[in-house]
């Protein structure tokens, strides 16, 4: 019996070929948008999970009273993991690591460029590894270190390295004591190599018993069943025990971030976990269950917009004796054929697709096509699909009454257009909140871009000071000026792109006893105003010479309550320093924040960072080859790396343009399988009303008021649609935007241009069909009557 169903199904399917395209276009756009969602989505919860213990590590997070707002980081003192395992029973295991950075390997005249991560020696107890050659032990070993298996082939041109010396930038001999997989690029650690921290060194030393200052990422692994709430109130019970009564970390408190929760769950506020990217992965798991119900509401509008032509054989067939019940699975077999055939089109178009969808993401999404869950989720899918996009015809045609339709008094009625009607309306509905947010998130990008940052980004560039550039700063600085491209030259602790260093420490005259300020400080040499185009307020920028000099940006002002500030001094790092000058607020860091209060202390030994800013009208890439040249003359040992300012600004919004380039393609999507509903509902609209056109036609209708006829019904559908979502829009692009400090407010304007974007689509997919029909000779129409 089965076999007959799916044998009917396809003769209905090849006998009705514009139906069945529009139907299995629909479904297969649907089904495809679907699919890469949820591998997306399904790539995103899948970070760590190769870490055996993915349900016992946490990382810690402390959080600090930030000028009256608390903040949340996850930077903590050096000593802590190790005291953490030694005095609580209930950590297995703990570790420090680095951020990470780029490291120089050179082995005789090969050199590359890897990313590092340092860690104390118990990292292996914490995390793990798959290891080609060597052990976990391999790193408790004096300058023993693990590098990844694509690195010791770019060193080696093999993996069995295992004693093999490498120099690290020029300054530290290390052997290689063990090779351990490629990371996946879904960890939330990434690294070629780990490097142990150096124990000799002056800054380790010190950092042992220092509770104060934090720079590194704390990891502890847990018992089970331990209660973590407990164990964060101990963490903090032990800092306060420890350090200094004016650590801030003791003012706010203590988390501890499972690993589940590291990719996902990354925004903090007020010291509370609020979300992150996690917003973002449900809210297109919405999307893709949400346009694969368009693409199955275009089957229902369509299969019962086509009543009237199965109503005869509904008739005959329970003339013969068929069941309602034999009637509903025939048309769900049906619907499930189509279901299958929409998938073989699904699956061509996300194999096509997949490359682009990846480079929009910037990650390696792959089908799991080894995966037993995959094929079952696809199984289900289609199923589910066929089921879903099939019930209502299944059972509104099953219902039909025998004798009405055979004597030829079947009609539709109000009760059958109404649920179509909805449908539609639900339908347009959806797609305009979709265009809505699209435009609203590229009109917050585009604001944000073009915010008064304090300084010009515009052919300023970054280069790493490495090597022997401190000590060749002058000479290199002096060669760039001369050449007639360069327009300045400075340099910093750190890239001018962020702020990464905050302190507490700052004291000044008439401050309170416990002032709880803390501010950005970030070293620099002179000429930092003239080179970042920074405006000075008031006093001047620094000048070689100048000893213990500061100069404050205006929240750090404001937030200080200092009057008359040029030339007094304030208390910081153990040292007396004057401020020379106030320089306008500098947008470092989030470019939907607020300004921060920042400190710039002149510093000329402090070079991280060296910033030139290329001569307007100057070729660009003259000048790169120009700075190039300088560089390796001058710093022979490390090769030649740089970011434009801008660029780096740029990389700031990576997640809003990602969810707007998103959010664009599947809004197109939802409104293509709108119309292709659309579209199949007007030409059955109008194949009904082919005689009463002619008739029309014939007694002196235009062709403008065909079309108004033909089109009015629809119109009104999208207009109703338009009033039922542009108040959900709203309210739901506010919430997002409610999470920057900077923002746009949304103008009514937006929801109008969308409503006419909306019609205009309507328009044409109404015209199109309608318009051969309402030009058409009326003889044809009506010459059987």
């Amino acid at each position: 019996m089965i076999r007959n169903f799916f044998v009917i199904a396809w003769r209905n399917i090849t006998k009705n070929k514009i139906f069945s395209f529009i139907n299995i276009a629909g479904l297969g756009i649907g089904m495809a948008c679907t699919i890469m969602i949820f591998l997306w989505v399904q790539y995103e919860k899948s970070w760590n999970k190769t870490q055996k213990n993915y349900d016992q590590v946490f990382e810690g997070f402390s959080t600090r009273n930030f000028n009256g707002e608390l903040s949340t980081g996850s930077d903590l003192m050096f000593p802590l993991p190790k005291a953490a395992k030694e005095n609580f029973p209930e950590v297995e295991g703990s570790t420090l690591v680095s951020y990470g950075e780029n490291t120089l390997f050179t082995v005789n005249d090969k050199k590359i460029k890897r990313p590092t991560i340092h860690v104390t020696n118990d990292f292996f107890d914490v995390f793990t590894y798959e290891f080609i050659h060597g052990d976990e032990s391999a790193i408790k070993e004096p300058n023993g270190i693990v590098v990844t298996e694509s690195t010791a082939r770019a060193l080696f041109n093999n993996t069995d390295v295992i004693g093999k010396i490498v120099e690290l930038n020029r300054y530290r001999s290390v052997t290689i004591r063990a090779v351990v997989k490629d990371v996946p690029p879904s960890s939330t650690l990434l690294f070629d190599a780990i490097v142990p921290f150096d124990a000799s060194s002056d800054w380790v030393k010190q950092s042992l018993t220092d509770w104060v200052n934090c720079n590194n990422r704390a990891f502890f692994k847990v018992k089970k069943g331990t209660s973590i709430a407990s164990l964060e109130q101990k963490l903090l019970t032990l800092i306060k025990k420890s350090s200094p009564a004016e650590n801030p970390t003791t003012r706010g408190g203590l988390l501890l971030q499972p690993m589940s929760k590291w990719r996902l769950y990354e925004e903090f506020r007020n010291g509370k976990n609020t979300g992150g990217r996690i917003q973002y992965v449900n809210l297109f798991s919405w999307i893709a269950i949400i346009i694969l119900i368009i693409a199955c509401v275009n089957f229902m509008n369509l299969s019962t917009a086509r009543s009237e032509k199965r109503a005869r054989e509904v008739g005959i067939r329970k003339t013969l004796g068929s069941e309602k019940k034999q009637l509903l699975l025939q048309f769900i077999c049906e619907s499930i054929l189509v279901s299958m055939l929409a998938f073989l089109l699904a699956a061509a178009l996300i194999y096509t697709g997949l490359p682009f969808f990846n480079r929009l993401l910037n990650q390696q999404i792959s089908i799991p096509y080894q995966s037993p869950v995959f094929w079952l989720g696809i199984l289900g899918i289609i199923i589910l699909t066929g089921i879903i996009a099939g019930s209502y015809p299944a059972f509104y045609l099953s219902a039909m009454k025998p004798v009405k339709v055979l004597k030829g008094s079947f009609l539709p009625g109000k009760q059958a257009l109404l649920p179509r009607r909805i449908l539609v309306t639900a339908q347009f509905a959806v797609s305009i909140v979709l265009i809505s947010a699209t435009i609203i998130i590229y009109q917050q990008i585009r604001h944000v871009q073009n915010r008064d940052l304090g300084y010009d980004t515009n052919n300023l560039i970054m280069v790493n000071a490495t090597g022997d550039m401190g000590k060749n700063y002058e000479i290199m600085r002096n060669s760039l000026l001369q050449s007639g491209m360069i327009e300045a030259v400075n340099t910093t602790s750190l890239p001018v792109s962020n702020i990464f260093g905050f302190t507490s420490g700052v004291r000044w005259a008439g401050a309170p006893e416990d002032p709880n300020l803390i501010i950005g400080f970030l070293g620099s040499g002179e000429h930092f105003a003239d080179i970042m185009k920074a405006r000075m307020l008031d006093g001047r920028d620094f000048k070689k010479g100048d000893s213990n000099c500061v100069i404050l940006n205006k929240e750090a002002i404001r937030v200080m309550k200092l009057k008359n500030p040029v030339g007094s001094t304030i208390n910081w790092a153990g040292r007396e320093r004057r401020i020379t000058g106030i320089v306008d607020d500098l947008i470092m860091t989030s470019p939907y924040a607020l300004p921060i209060p920042l400190m710039l202390a002149y510093d000329p030994n402090w070079i991280g960072s060296l910033n030139i800013r290329i001569k307007r009208g100057v070729e660009v890439k003259k000048a790169l080859q120009l700075i190039e040249t300088i560089y390796k003359k001058y710093n022979t040992e490390y090769p030649f790396e740089y970011t434009f300012a801008d660029t780096a600004f740029n990389e700031k919004f990576a997640n809003e343009k990602l969810i707007g380039n998103l959010a664009f393609i599947f809004a197109s999507l939802a409104i293509f399988i709108c119309c292709l509903g659309l579209f199949g509902l007007v030409s059955f609209s109008i194949e009904r009303r082919t005689k009463e056109i002619g008739i029309r036609k014939i007694l002196g209708a235009s062709v403008q008021s065909l079309l108004a006829l033909m089109s009015k019904e629809f119109l009104l559908l999208v207009f109703i649609s338009f009033a039922i979502a542009i108040p959900f829009a709203w309210w739901l692009m506010n919430t997002w935007l409610s999470n920057f400090s900077y923002r746009i407010d949304i103008g009514i304007g937006i929801f109008f241009f969308v409503g006419i974007i909306t019609l205009l689509i309507c328009l044409i997919t109404v015209g199109l069909n309608a318009f051969k029909t309402a030009t058409a000779n009326p003889v044809k129409s009506l010459r059987t009557e």
